[in-house]
């Protein structure tokens, strides 16, 4: 389990991130979304313990993440930034993280030929980084990410810039990734694919949580506050006072025979509200939410 606890980031002296506190559980694959990238990056950068919080601490089964020896042997992180070392080979770059993580020597080669099978780059093993075409970097990344074994993977906008058909092949392999036990979490633009990819997000906006919980519960939360709207066939000023008298509704708006209005409750007081219209004689032809956009919901 991971779990950032009262966390406050710094930089430059302006709190970029304001008391984060999010717990997720092993297997997540956990979606940081809105357009706050900067915290994004450091709430990554924080869980693997590359930068500290000002204030808060990150825990990783039960230990923190700054104060351990051993836990960057549970973690990959992929930056969004990849500093790869162009003079290297594939092989040269994957032994020179393999050997930063003290993995034996008698193993490392049998890992890079697993990491390489899978990313299905076996043709690149002698070619030198600068001659990767620049689609595959990403994937090379990832191999770099995977090479130790982490148990958690921390990946900020792996599919930036990437046309459809690589995304695809890096959720795919994500997805591979998953299945064998690995929890993500991954900084994310939105893209057709990621609702369905993710079992769980926090949207962040100004440095703090708007949202969080698993997608559908967001967007359950978020439908909930979008305006009702109603068309009225008879009893216009009834309807009117109805809602106006309820503690419930707010913003009453009145568009011919439509009414707009805000309602926080849910559907037993949504039903209530319905039966109070109707005992008033008010005719009601259609009730419904205004739809969301869950791509602007995400993005909000």
């Amino acid at each position: 389990m991971l779990e950032f606890r009262n966390i406050s980031l710094y930089k430059k002296k302006k709190k970029i991130v304001d008391n984060l506190n999010l717990p997720l559980s092993d297997g997540v694959i956990f979606g940081l979304l809105g357009s706050d990238q900067t915290a994004k990056t450091m709430i990554l950068q924080t869980a693997v313990g590359s930068i500290k919080p000002g204030y808060g601490e990150v825990l990783l089964d039960g230990e923190s993440v700054h104060s351990s020896q051993s836990l960057y042997l549970k973690t990959g992180y992929m930056p969004k930034e990849y500093g790869f070392f162009e003079q290297l080979t594939v092989e040269e770059y994957f032994e020179v993280f393999l050997a930063l993580y003290k993995v034996n020597g008698r193993y490392r080669g049998r890992r890079v030929d697993e990491v390489l099978n899978f990313l299905e780059m076996e043709e690149y093993r002698n070619s030198f980084i600068r001659e990767i075409p620049g689609e595959l970097k990403p994937f090379l990344c990832l191999g770099k990410t995977v090479l130790h074994e982490p148990s958690w993977l921390f990946l900020d906008d792996p599919f930036c810039d990437m046309a459809p058909a690589y995304r695809k092949r890096m959720l795919d392999y994500l997805w591979m990734l998953w299945e064998q036990g690995k929890s993500l979490v991954i900084s994310t633009q939105m893209y057709p694919e990621i609702p369905s990819f993710l079992t769980d997000i926090a949207v962040i906006e100004g440095g703090q949580v708007v949202a969080s919980g698993t997608v559908e519960s967001c967007y359950e939360k978020a439908l909930r506050e979008s305006p009702i709207r109603m068309k009225i066939l008879e009893g216009m000023d009834e309807a009117v006072r109805v809602l106006r008298e309820d503690e419930l509704v707010e913003r009453v708006t009145v568009n011919g025979e439509d009414v707009i209005l805000l309602f926080s409750g849910g559907d037993n007081e949504e039903a209530r509200l319905l039966s109070r219209l109707v005992e008033a004689g008010v005719s009601v032809c259609r009730y419904m939410r205004d739809p969301i956009d869950l791509d602007q919901f995400m993005w909000r």
